[in-house]
């Protein structure tokens, strides 16, 4: 049913717009199949969690700290919020890292990658107890039945102090099987894939479509591609020279 526009005339106190009795139908129905739409919705409904990384795990920042589970087979989770609370063990030893660190919210194995987002290193090394929203930097719609975890990047560990880091976020799963329909016409769709010091990447994305494709590398920078769309299900991406970063595609 297309959304029913309530007539109400041309100057007020005309006499040609709908009266009460059928604008009120007109809201009930259109109420009725926005309640019926989410009802029937792909999305689970919102969970709210939290994950902390205690004062002595925080001198190994750069190990994988997994804080949103796999959501299962076909599925991916959508991320609503995310912030993080620091409170350092005391003013004279909060975190001391490099400047160009960042605890790096991801999906993937490499714990340089921003899949997500991350919280600066003046956030990470504030000397008083400090509440931060996370920086976005991509899509929260990744990568089929993943977790989602917490990473310091720079492959070092925090120089000395320590902090408590707790991550409280706000996410839903959402089933893809009811999502990549012929044409992949559905806008909530959107895939980020990694690769590594590659010139040349086959996907086999299954849209049936040609989709939309950005490249970019580590640092976020677009970069200039070759892609050929062998089928409507399968594509190939071709860089030069050799690049490592991630493919995003809708």
């Amino acid at each position: 049913m297309a959304r029913q526009q309530i007539n109400v005339g041309i100057v007020p106190g005309d006499k040609r717009g709908d009266n009460l009795r059928v604008g009120g139908i007109k809201i009930n129905e259109n109420f009725t199949e926005l309640y019926d739409s989410l009802q029937s919705s792909l999305f689970s409904p919102v969970i709210a969690g939290k994950h902390i990384i205690t004062y002595q795990e925080s001198i190994l920042l750069t190990e994988k700290y997994e804080f949103i589970p796999a959501p299962g087979v076909g599925k991916v989770i959508d991320l609503i919020s995310l912030i993080a609370r620091i409170t350092p063990s005391s003013q004279n030893s909060p975190l001391d890292i490099y400047s160009y660190q960042t605890l790096n919210v991801t999906t993937d194995g490499d714990t340089e990658t921003q899949d997500w987002g991350y919280f600066p290193s003046l956030f990470l090394m504030s000397i008083n107890k400090v509440i931060q929203r996370m920086t976005p930097v991509f899509s929260t719609q990744l990568f089929e039945n993943t977790p989602v975890y917490a990473c310091l990047s720079g492959k070092q560990e925090p120089k000395s102090g320590s902090s408590q880091i707790e991550l409280y976020f706000l996410y839903r799963i959402i089933d893809l099987a009811g999502i990549i329909v012929p044409g992949g016409s559905n806008p909530l769709f959107q895939v980020v894939q990694s690769f590594t010091n590659q010139t040349e990447i086959v996907i086999e994305h299954n849209l049936q479509k040609y989709p939309t494709v950005v490249v970019v590398d580590t640092t976020g920078r677009e970069l200039i591609s070759e892609i050929t769309h062998e089928t409507p299900d399968i594509m190939v991406i071709r860089i030069n020279p050799s690049s490592s970063g991630k493919i995003i595609y809708s």
